[in-house]
């Protein structure tokens, strides 16, 4: 889990959100309408039908995989995490409420994304530059390996990914929210080995309630470049960027991605990089 990719809309009252680091970190960072959206049509695009499968790799809570089998009657979706904490967060959350048929398709499992093997599936996701978490490249290209063996043929592999020379400043950025704020913290950024230190905090807007470091990341910066040349060495191929736009009067993304091949550089910027399995 990591920054804000996108400018979410929270659902729940302000005053009926708990000061609990989980709910708050969906509401700040995670939108998966927005991602099941991209997912299901830029899958179209490529083998002309609807994906049903999903895997949400280093899924913490599971929210998106949650929502994956609740769009859609006959999608079924894997969680996989270590961390057996917001696991078990997400099932008491994410996915309280579920009727038998939806507890049926949801299949949490706390392991490791390069041990866990099941059924082949037609997307996995690894979201939130989560998989920053891997710092070198022989780490990177055995989870892509795995990625890549538990999909099936017509397949897609969806990452995101940020950068830009802010990305690489020691910068606290407070964005505020109905009920709290949202604080992302880069505080340590090596150079030489691409490494950085960052957290988040959250605060109530009054100033006198502060959740300091509620998630840590130690983490490399990777480049569109290196992950799309690891993706092609495992067998994806071929592979893809989409670019998020800017409005025009703010300069802040827009939330709207496009396929590109090149772009201009910005102090900030996010992609999905999609690897796909013919």
């Amino acid at each position: 889990m990591g920054r804000s990719k996108k400018r979410t809309k929270g659902k729940q009252r302000p005053d009926k959100l708990p000061f609990d680091k989980y709910a708050l970190y969906q509401r700040a960072v995670q939108e998966p309408e927005a991602d099941i959206e991209f997912i299901d049509e830029t899958f179209a695009a490529h083998f002309d039908r609807t994906p049903h499968t999903l895997r949400e790799d280093f899924c913490a809570a599971a929210y998106l995989a949650c929502e994956w089998v609740k769009h859609d009657d006959a999608n079924r979706a894997w969680g996989v995490d270590l961390d057996p904490e917001p696991l078990a967060w997400g099932q008491a959350n994410n996915a309280a409420g579920f009727d038998e048929s939806q507890s049926e398709r949801l299949t949490l499992i706390e392991g490791d994304v390069l041990d866990v093997r099941h059924d082949p599936v037609d997307v996995i996701v690894a979201f939130n530059f989560s998989y920053y978490c891997l710092q070198t490249r022989s780490e990177l290209l055995r989870y892509f390996t795995a990625a890549y063996g538990n999909l099936g043929p017509g397949g897609l592999f969806v990452l995101d990914i940020y950068g830009g020379p802010e990305a690489q400043e020691l910068v606290e950025e407070t964005t505020e929210h109905d009920g709290f704020n949202y604080v992302w913290d880069q505080d340590e950024f090596d150079p030489i080995q691409s490494r950085m230190v960052c957290y988040i905090h959250f605060e109530k807007p009054s100033g006198k309630k502060r959740m300091k470091r509620a998630f840590a990341y130690d983490w490399r910066l990777w480049t569109i470049l290196e992950v799309r040349e690891a993706l092609s060495e495992v067998g994806f191929a071929p592979t893809e960027v989409y670019w998020e736009g800017t409005e025009e009067k703010t300069g802040e993304g827009d939330g709207v991605f496009t396929l590109e091949e090149s772009a201009e550089n910005t102090e900030s910027w996010i992609a999905y990089i999609v690897g796909i399995k013919q």
